[in-house]
């Protein structure tokens, strides 16, 4: 279409151009006759096409999805709740974490994620244990998904 809009615009000012310079007499009118005639023929080009072809008169885009995208944008989802999950853990629990968040790129639905506790910082002897377990609790059922819970 853009194609057929630039050919029409090019032949109205080629015409123009030629209806200013072509002489006053016979030839001019003979030149200004061709210009229009050519004008005329760029016209009625798409209606010959769809007369010969009706089908594939318009041609068809094919639609998909950017799997690439998608990739990209789960990954920067996973990213971004390891940041938030670092955070929210820290801050509950006072422990530092190296976190990992699986993501489906079909639908960005959780798919596992890994929590490595790097520093329980001050806690009593065994309550390392019990804070693991609440973590890998919490996570399952704040995300609905498979959690594991590790130490170093």
């Amino acid at each position: 279409m853009k194609g057929y809009i630039l050919a029409i615009a090019g032949a109205i000012l080629i015409s123009a151009v030629i209806s200013i310079i072509a002489p006053n007499g016979k030839m001019g009118k003979f030149v200004k006759g061709i210009s229009r005639l050519f004008i005329f023929v760029v016209l009625i080009t798409p209606f010959v096409r769809f007369a010969k072809d009706p089908e594939n008169f318009l041609p068809t885009a094919q639609v998909g999805t950017d799997e690439d995208y998608l990739r990209t944008y789960t990954e920067m989802l996973a990213r971004s709740d390891e940041k938030e999950l670092s955070a929210f853990l820290e801050e509950k629990y006072g422990i530092k974490t190296e976190i990992s968040v699986s993501r489906s790129f079909d639908d960005f639905s959780y798919e596992k994620i890994t929590v490595l506790v790097t520093d329980f910082g001050i806690n009593e002897n065994q309550t390392h244990i019990d804070i693991m377990s609440a973590i890998e609790e919490s996570i399952e059922t704040k995300y609905a998904c498979k959690a594991e819970v590790t130490t170093r």
